[in-house]
């Protein structure tokens, strides 16, 4: 597994322990951070901790699409130059990436992208390019939103979306008699986890304005939004996008287009059938997902999913908390199966541990 830092270093933490003090006295959540896994080493869907155990990452397929220290990435941060953002300047990777990103998107190239440095700059641009275009202030969350056919305001210039959300047609129809906005905030999904692209493929719905987050450059600091028509534009240029997290970005998007996709969407059958073997038992929830993307959301009163979470790291497997009781599983898109297979059965585990507990 190769180590977070090579050669001397200079000014890092002595060991895990120095670290977790220096978190706690200099981090921004002070003593109350809950326990940090501090990693010194990490390869693929695996990362390493101080205390020299090996954990298995099913929380960073968001973030980090293809896990750690993947060679192709890896090949192109050592040759790029260091070329950084800077207002007035455009390099030739970061119109390169405009380009692939503006093919990528269904439904023609005629749009509009604008590169920033993190999904929450780009769902910000967005937002405010629908204020601009609308002349409308109000922003609306649909899944702040009960009924199944969404109720917007007239004054709304924008409905923010979740990709997966089972209501993107009503509230595609809402919006555009309304002449609101659609945002399709991908961010918390990651490119290619569905096996689309842009998860909102899904539905075929198409949204005016999609948001990118730093999956889109497998980890680095990048965030870009997307126009589903030229018609819509910015009045001023971003300086986000560096050369670097661009050509990492150039280089996920060939990865994808070249199996990654087909081999998400292949994994789906073989994640659904073994989540649902899981939640049959008294602590059953109900289990949704598409690909690579998957999540469980245990019945009131049955498990905590911080608790669950926090135990199964204790066992070697790291899932994302996405609410109270609403537990998020993210493979990299380069998992194996084997590796599947190990998180199945540490999941397993701790559901039957949980159950035990109950009765």
């Amino acid at each position: 597994m190769r180590p977070v830092s090579d050669g001397d270093p200079t000014g890092l933490p002595a060991n895990g322990e120095e670290a977790k003090n220096w978190l706690r006295r200099y981090g921004p959540l002070g003593p109350d951070l809950p326990q940090p896994l501090v990693v010194t080493g990490a390869e693929g869907a695996w990362v390493e901790g101080a205390d020299g155990r090996r954990y298995l990452d099913f929380s960073c397929g968001a973030s980090a699409p293809l896990g750690y220290n993947h060679p192709e990435v890896a090949r192109i941060i050592a040759r790029t130059p260091h070329l950084p953002a800077c207002d007035g300047i455009e390099w030739p990777a970061t119109v390169a990436l405009m380009h692939k990103l503006a093919e990528l998107v269904p439904g023609g190239m005629n749009r509009r992208v604008l590169l920033v440095d993190s999904g929450r700059e780009a769902l910000a641009k967005a937002i405010a390019l629908a204020q601009t275009a609308t002349g409308k202030c109000r922003v609306q969350y649909l899944s702040e939103l009960k009924d199944d056919s969404p109720r917007l305001d007239t004054d709304t210039a924008a409905l923010v979306c979740h990709p997966l959300d089972p209501r993107l047609e009503p509230a595609r129809r809402a919006c555009t008699d309304r002449h609101i906005l659609l945002i399709d905030d991908e961010t918390g999904i990651g490119p290619g986890a569905t096996g689309k692209a842009f998860a909102v493929e899904l539905s075929g719905v198409r949204p005016d304005l999609y948001v990118l987050g730093r999956g889109w450059a497998a980890g680095l600091p990048f965030g870009a939004c997307v126009t589903g028509s030229s018609n819509l534009r910015w009045n001023k240029a971003g300086a986000g996008g560096s050369v670097t997290s661009c050509a990492a970005a150039i280089e996920l998007v060939r990865l994808l287009v070249g199996g990654l996709l087909d081999r998400a969407a292949g994994l789906e059958a073989d994640m659904k059938k073994r989540l649902e073997s899981l939640c049959r038992s008294s602590l059953e929830g109900s289990i949704t997902g598409r690909g690579l993307v998957w999540t469980i959301v245990f019945p009131p009163e049955s498990v905590p999913a911080q608790g669950f979470a926090e135990r199964c790291r204790e066992a070697g497997l790291l899932l994302r908390r996405l609410a109270g009781d609403v537990l998020g599983i993210r493979p990299p898109l380069t998992v194996e199966r084997q590796e599947i297979d190990a998180a199945v059965g540490i999941l397993g585990r701790v559901m039957a541990e949980f159950e035990r507990g109950r009765s």
